[in-house]
């Protein structure tokens, strides 16, 4: 049960984030953000990676919180 509860603490505190900025991008790209002619490209791209680059890294830290789960490395730490 333990496990379960860690497992789905992981996940819904990333889905959480995620969804915010996913939707933020979302939210910037529905009212035309991104095809503004008057806007320069490189700041466009400033913007996504800033945007993107904390995507990827939550996501890469959910997948290692959940090998970390499954290996059950947290209650071996807890023996000492």
């Amino acid at each position: 049960m333990d496990k379960r509860r860690k497992m789905i603490g992981a996940l819904l505190a990333a889905c959480l984030v995620l969804l915010y900025y996913g939707g933020i991008l979302f939210l910037a790209y529905s009212v035309g953000f991104f095809s503004d002619n008057e806007i320069p490209k490189f700041i466009i791209f400033i913007l996504l990676g800033a945007f993107l680059i904390p995507i990827i890294g939550i996501t890469v830290a959910l997948v290692s919180r959940v090998q970390e789960i499954h290996s059950g490395e947290e209650e071996e730490a807890k023996k000492y």
